[in-house]
C-alpha cells in the first residue's frame, strides 16, 4: 500500500523440506511473515506507482508528485 508519504510492504514466505533416510521420512515446513512500513522523504504521486516482483526481488518505482502547494506548519508550543 502506498500513501503520499509512506510505503507499506507485507508478505508471507513459506518453505517446505522433505528428507528420506531409509525407512524414516522427515518433513519440515515453515512460514514467515514480512511487514515493513517506510517513511518516504518526499510526497509521491500514488497514481503513478509501479511494482515488479522478479526473482524474489521487489522493485518499486515511486515518482515524486509534481506541482505541490507549500503548506506552512507551525510547531506546537510546549
Amino acid at each position: 500500500m502506498v500513501k503520499p508519504l509512506s510505503l507499506r510492504i507485507s508478505g508471507k514466505r513459506e518453505t517446505k523440506e522433505d528428507k528420506e533416510n531409509g525407512k524414516m521420512i522427515r518433513s519440515d515446513s515453515r512460514a514467515d511473515r514480512i511487514f515493513r512500513v517506510l517513511d518516504l522523504p518526499s510526497v509521491v504521486d500514488t497514481s503513478k506507482v509501479s511494482m515488479i516482483l522478479k526473482d524474489g526481488i521487489l522493485i518499486v518505482d515511486l515518482p515524486k508528485a509534481q506541482n505541490l502547494e507549500k503548506v506552512h506548519i507551525e510547531p506546537i508550543a510546549a
